[in-house]
């Protein structure tokens, strides 16, 4: 990933996505906010405790740094799950202001329309970015263990082929940085689901901690599904930065809990070759 810099603001973007200037793809960092602590200082999180008035100060530094307005980014309520929302102009702005107001129970967004920033909210989980520059279509995909172990890429990736005529193969994807295996144990029902689902193949991304337990790669189970699914290896970008080991970068859930803030994985289409950075 390349690091981006402006007025001490730092964020990240995705090497593979560098040629293609019709669209942005971005993961924020929690560097240079509002917000005090535990949540300092760019924390986009709505829901976790923090200061609105702090978080909405926050998404308008981010809106200005990318080029887009405060009230024009849609945000997902994000419930774990698996539902993927096809995102038209009437939803533009859900959950930018008001938390309640977001694209109601749902975990991934798509869309071919410009001009409508998506974002997904993380503090652990993986952001799934997705661009497909052949039809001019970009999904977001929000996978904890449970949408990876609902299949949440798979569904966006198929939705975007139903809706739009995408093809796997023509995708671009970036998986953003989040807690990795090294900080990752899960208990023997996760485990448990995971191999249910997956069966052999769960030992990519699944294994036998040394004192009991497991520990999961969500970066390689995310991997392994765009695979199956018929994208190119070449073509998926892992951010491959543990959140939990990077607390000046990132929130982390896992090593901050109870409270802690959220940054978020941004895409969004342009009709012409522009972008902010």
């Amino acid at each position: 990933m390349i690091r981006h810099d402006v007025a001490g603001i730092q964020y990240l973007t995705y090497d593979l996505f560098e040629p293609y200037t019709k669209v942005t793809n971005v993961v924020t960092t929690r560097q240079r906010g509002s917000s005090r602590p535990p949540y300092e200082s760019l924390n986009l999180g709505l829901r976790v405790g923090d200061d609105p008035d702090a978080v909405l100060e926050n998404r308008a530094v981010v809106a200005q740094m990318l080029g887009f307005e405060p009230d024009e980014v849609t945000v997902a309520e994000q419930v774990h799950g698996s539902a993927v929302a096809v995102i038209r102009t009437v939803d533009q702005g859900k959950g930018s202001v008001v938390a309640d107001d977001a694209v109601r129970e749902t975990d991934a967004m798509v869309t071919n329309e410009p001009g409508i920033p998506l974002a997904i909210l993380i503090a652990d989980c993986v952001a799934v970015s997705m661009y497909d520059p052949a039809r001019h279509v970009v999904g977001i995909a929000h996978a904890g263990w449970k949408g990876t172990l609902a299949r949440i890429v798979e569904r966006t990736v198929r939705t975007m082929s139903d809706v739009f005529g995408t093809k796997p193969s023509d995708l671009l994807v970036g998986v953003s940085p989040s807690v990795g295996k090294c900080h990752y144990a899960v208990g023997g029902d996760v485990a448990d689901s995971y191999i249910h689902e997956f069966g052999e193949d769960s030992g990519r991304f699944l294994e036998e901690g040394r004192g009991g337990g497991y520990r999961l790669d969500l970066w390689e189970a995310n991997v392994q599904q765009l695979l199956a699914v018929g994208i190119a290896a070449a073509r998926i970008e892992v951010g491959g930065i543990c959140t939990a080991c990077t607390p000046h970068l990132f929130y982390s859930h896992r090593r901050d809990c109870p409270r802690t803030g959220r940054f978020a994985g941004i895409v969004m289409l342009h009709s012409a070759g522009f972008r902010a950075y």
